[in-house]
């Protein structure tokens, strides 16, 4: 891991394990969804954390949201660990670390109005009384790119655009530090994300907010994040600012996601990479390193040794026996 003093989030070994097939309250089988993550996120920048489905992104994105508890590891906020928190702690940081999800649809109460969806953090977190809470809620509507008498309104009422601002300003209602985007554009049409990806970064500008950006879309993260994170099968296996990333992918996985992605721009010349297989099961992941059945630069040690993480480069660095010291 690079070394900052300015870290909001640290998430050190962090690990995530499902119990499968239990009998007499044991499971025989764990599906290791994290198997050992460590990551720095920055403060008032952008993370992204990348991978094909089923990965580990958004179980990570879980535990830092407090929906799911570690199997093992340590998350740290603000340089303390969120194990230690007291009662008191643990809703100061709920209230400091919020989430924009996918599907602006599924995530807002449809029965709700939208006054009330924003609103609710306020209700339950803070002593505003009830005209200080529906001043508030214009306020962030009008932040966001709305019209404050659109509160009265349901979800329904909107496009699915304006539906992702209304999350977007939900999420800002308690001054959060970190925000969780959980593939915050991937629902939307093409022509609507551009709009929103410009609106995050002008209200992290403007509020100084931290996003750690779970996404698969590549051409979302080399817009947005200072800083990327590739997972496969559970662990990190390359780590970098986002130019370095892009322009020198180091792991053989890496480059394979590279390749699969569309180009900017037509007369790009780039090397294709087909990868073979399938994705191994969580549950019985391949020994040695995890991607040497599917790796095109396979070597005769990858199936029996784990590789450990090298530093190619002082900021840049990848778990692979291509890079080792």
């Amino acid at each position: 891991m690079s070394t900052r003093d300015n870290n909001i989030l640290q998430l050190r070994n962090i690990k995530k394990y499902f119990p499968v097939g239990r009998r007499f309250l044991k499971a025989n089988q764990w599906l290791k969804a994290v198997d050992g993550i460590n990551l720095d996120i920055e403060a008032g920048t952008t993370y992204g954390l990348v991978g094909e489905s089923g990965c580990g992104k958004s179980t990570t994105a879980k535990m830092i949201l407090m929906l799911e508890r570690p199997t093992g590891g340590e998350i740290l906020f603000e340089g303390e660990a969120t194990s230690n928190f007291s009662k008191v702690g643990r809703r100061v940081y709920k209230s400091s670390v919020q989430a924009v999800f996918q599907d602006p649809w599924a995530s807002l109460n449809p029965r709700m109005r939208v006054e009330s969806i924003i609103g609710e953090p306020l209700e339950i977190n803070t002593a505003m009384t009830r005209k200080e809470i529906r001043h508030k809620v214009s306020s962030l509507l009008e932040e966001v790119g709305l019209d404050s008498y659109q509160s009265k309104l349901y979800p329904h009422e909107f496009s699915g655009g304006q539906r992702q601002r209304i999350g977007v300003a939900r999420a800002l209602a308690l001054n959060p530090k970190l925000i969780v985007l959980d593939e915050p554009v991937s629902a939307l049409d093409v022509s609507i994300r551009a709009q929103i990806m410009n609106l995050l970064e002008d209200l992290q500008k403007e509020h100084g907010l931290t996003y750690l950006l779970i996404a698969h879309h590549l051409a979302t993260v080399r817009y947005m994040c200072d800083r990327v994170g590739v997972m496969y099968l559970g662990r990190m296996v390359e780590e970098s600012n986002t130019d370095e990333l892009f322009d020198n992918p180091l792991h053989p996985y890496t480059r394979a996601l590279m390749s699969a992605a569309l180009p900017s721009h037509p007369d790009d010349d780039r090397e294709e990479i087909i990868l073979t297989g399938e994705v191994p099961s969580p549950v019985n992941p391949p020994s040695g390193c995890h991607f040497h059945e599917r790796c095109p630069s396979r070597m005769d040690n990858c199936d029996s040794v784990e590789p450990i993480l090298s530093w190619p480069s002082q900021d840049h660095s990848t778990v692979c026996h291509l890079y080792r010291e």
